[in-house]
């Protein structure tokens, strides 16, 4: 017998989640961005859900702090683009202008990407580049550090870098480094909230030329995100230089998948969501076949549970294990009972995590009265990924 027991709650979040597989997010940001007599750029938006989003798309400017900054709303139906063609002087009625984009959603996500042309106004012009849209989750924070590699300047390329801060700004260090990992030069760069920032390499650092370098950018304090531009000399064409992921780049924050399995293989899972730092939803299935107390090699407990906790509790806590029971009524041949379950992990450079899930049972009777006890640990492996639960993301 293999039996599920769904509480109301777990079967209504359970309906709500869906799997992307780029970056959706209901708060993104594009840290580069302008409009002068070489440059314009088209925004679009897309719609990747079921349900009407409407979008907040927000004008940064260069050189300052962006606390109430120019906004333009707009409704996109599901699976549709928004395209905003030469957005800057069509929506927001600036010819010239430098600075990034946030875009905010509400009702479920979007992905973005900023298309840059060379030659504005010239026949000669071209699609140069696409800029991604990064989710505010996925920003490098406090105490992380993210690389741009192939970084440039000679006589053909150079490159230019972007970074936009969040809403505390941000404190980081910015160095170039060889090919061998060695530091060529280093310079410190402090930005106020949600202000963007742009340097060509050549006034950042010391150094005349190089090839093939790495810029690696450290945080002390806030967070942002980043790009980099390297850029022809001889047709102003740029090609889009995307941040890395790992070594420690990128907040803790976002949304898991996880799996618990079994000594056999056999593995149930879920999802969790963490937020500033709080694991503020956690959802799955648990199964453990391999309670066989009376040792006849059946399960004692054939049957499947679906598990919520909605306590926000700080991830560290789940380092030592956090205990939450969760209540099962009765329903049908089920008499009811309760589990509680203790799950132990550690998350590994802000991209996955390790650990274990305990359970006990308790009143449970009747033909489920095997659900009694103390099951065995089970192996808990997680990642980051894009699940979206109603209407957030990372």
């Amino acid at each position: 017998m293999n039996r599920s027991t769904i509480t109301s709650a777990c079967l209504a979040l359970l309906t709500a989640s869906s799997v992307f597989a780029i970056s959706p997010s209901d708060d993104l940001l594009i840290a580069g961005a302008a409009r002068t007599n070489r440059w314009r750029a088209d925004l679009y938006i897309n719609n990747p859900g079921e349900t009407l989003v409407s979008v907040d798309v927000m004008w940064l400017e260069r050189g300052q702090a962006n606390l109430n900054p120019l906004t333009e709303d707009f409704d996109i139906f599901a699976g549709e683009t928004l395209i905003l063609d030469d957005v800057l002087l069509k929506t927001f009625n600036m010819n010239r202008a430098e600075g990034a984009f946030r875009i905010t959603a509400t009702g479920g996500v979007v992905t973005a990407n900023l298309i840059v042309f060379t030659g504005a106004g010239s026949p000669d012009g071209t699609y140069g580049s696409g800029f991604e849209a990064i989710p505010a989750s996925a920003a490098t924070s406090a105490d992380e550090f993210t690389n741009l590699m192939g970084v440039v300047l000679n006589s053909s390329f150079y490159t230019n870098l972007f970074a936009l801060a969040d809403a505390n700004g941000v404190t980081m260090d910015v160095d170039l480094l060889d090919t061998d990992g060695g530091v060529l030069d280093t310079a410190q760069v402090v930005l106020e909230a949600y202000e963007p920032w742009l340097a060509t390499v050549a006034d950042l650092w010391d150094v005349a030329s190089f090839d093939n370098g790495t810029a690696q950018v450290r945080v002390s304090v806030g967070s942002m995100v980043m790009l980099g531009s390297k850029v022809d000399r001889a047709s102003n064409d740029p090609t889009t230089l995307e941040q890395e992921f790992g070594s420690g780049g990128g907040s803790v924050d976002g949304t898991y998948q996880f799996a618990i399995y079994e000594e056999s293989g056999y593995a149930t899972g879920g999802n969790l969501q963490i937020v500033a730092g709080l694991v503020d939803f956690l959802f799955g299935t648990y199964a453990n076949f391999e309670k066989d107390e009376d040792v006849n090699e059946d399960p004692d407990c054939p049957s499947s549970f679906l598990f919520v906790h909605l306590i926000p509790t700080p991830v560290e806590d789940f380092e030592t294990g956090v205990e939450f029971p969760v209540v099962y009524d009765p329903e049908g041949d089920f008499e009811g009972g309760t589990i509680t379950y203790t799950m132990m992990f550690t998350v590994d450079d802000n991209l996955g995590f390790s650990g274990t899930v305990a359970a006990v049972g308790s009143d449970f009777a009747g033909i489920d009265a095997g659900c009694n006890g103390t099951f065995p640990p089970l192996n808990l492996f997680g990642g980051k990924s894009a699940v979206v639960f109603g209407g957030k993301s990372n």
